[in-house]
């Protein structure tokens, strides 16, 4: 049950690129400082006339990814989310988590309840007896789904609550896409015209060196050497696929799971997301790949975002302005 990030998933064409390689007309070369973060590793490439002058944009950007990662974990003791699925309440609530619960509010009636972060405590059932070799019986599983209910989750800028005991939420398809915004915004206080960012949520401003768009490749659900696509980065891009934390061996059990069935959906291998936020972006790949291919299309145009699938069988098929590169 390996943890692959979405850089399995989305191939950079810009991937291995080592500090101040390549040259744009301006004489301006290309640096990227590597991160920790989401418990994996992130990445800021910049332009700039030498690492000195890209010094800044590193600083800024790594210090909006630690602190989106920070806000929004899990197991950190000072993690916002943390306070709230322990104590059921969270007094002065930052404008960041705040942000990720509107677009979950919004996710949550666009999917007809599919996508709820109030799923943690369902996923620890499922993983739990998973781990122990087992699923759920009917029993375990109808009282894990009696603690889900997204909307029994209240908040505004006073507070966060439960409505109900023994509750948690799982921001985990929100902040990786909140951080890709905090970058691209701290970037752009800075000035910075030419950045691609990697916080498991592919970011990008402007062109490569050479001029030329950056460009990412979605990975093969099932071949992880292969891509079925090639993509400019334009927005930002995040794929959500069931080899990406499974527990059988034909992924038909994964960690993405309609809290409504107590299932993984059975349409997709994979779903990437192109659109005009990092968080819109991570919030629509998961919640398309819940609500299945007939509904996925409809979804995303709503959001005016593209996507691209692939099934279990492998057919690719995408939105008509998904562009290719």
């Amino acid at each position: 049950m390996k943890l692959p990030t979405r850089r399995d998933a989305l191939g950079l064409a810009a991937a291995g690129l080592t500090a101040a390689i390549g040259s744009d007309a301006t004489g301006g070369r290309l640096y990227r400082r590597l991160g920790v973060a989401f418990g994996a590793t992130v990445s800021v490439s910049v332009i700039a006339e030498d690492e000195r002058d890209a010094e800044p944009a590193f600083t800024a950007a790594l210090a909006e990814i630690r602190d989106a990662d920070r806000l929004s974990s899990l197991t950190r003791e000072d993690s916002e989310v943390f306070k709230l699925n322990r104590d059921g309440r969270l007094d002065r609530p930052s404008a960041s988590l705040l942000r990720m619960l509107r677009t979950a509010a919004l996710m949550h009636e666009a999917s007809a309840g599919a996508f709820d972060v109030t799923i943690q405590p369902l996923w620890l059932a499922m993983d739990a007896a998973a781990k122990r070799g087992r699923w759920l019986d009917g029993g375990e599983l109808t009282a894990a789904q009696a603690k889900v209910d997204q909307t029994a989750l209240r908040f505004d800028e006073s507070q966060v609550s439960f409505a109900r005991p023994h509750m948690a939420v799982t921001l985990n398809s929100l902040a990786r896409g909140l951080a890709a915004d905090r970058v691209a915004a701290a970037l752009g206080r800075l000035g910075v015209r030419q950045a691609l960012f990697d916080t498991d949520v592919l970011g990008a401003r402007g062109s490569r060196p050479d001029g030329r768009p950056w460009l990412a490749g979605v990975r093969h659900p099932r071949k992880r050497q292969e891509s079925v696509a090639r993509t400019p980065v334009t927005g930002f891009l995040a794929t959500s696929g069931d080899y990406q934390y499974f527990w059988s061996p034909d992924y038909a059990r994964n960690h993405i799971v309609d809290p409504r069935l107590g299932v993984s959906p059975g349409d997709f291998a994979g779903v990437t997301v192109q659109a005009e936020s990092g968080l819109l972006a991570d919030a629509l790949s998961t919640a398309a790949f819940l609500i299945g291919r007939a509904a996925a299309p409809a979804l995303l145009a709503h959001f005016r975002a593209e996507g691209l699938f692939v099934a279990k069988d492998g057919a690719v098929t995408r939105t008509s302005g998904f562009a290719l590169g």
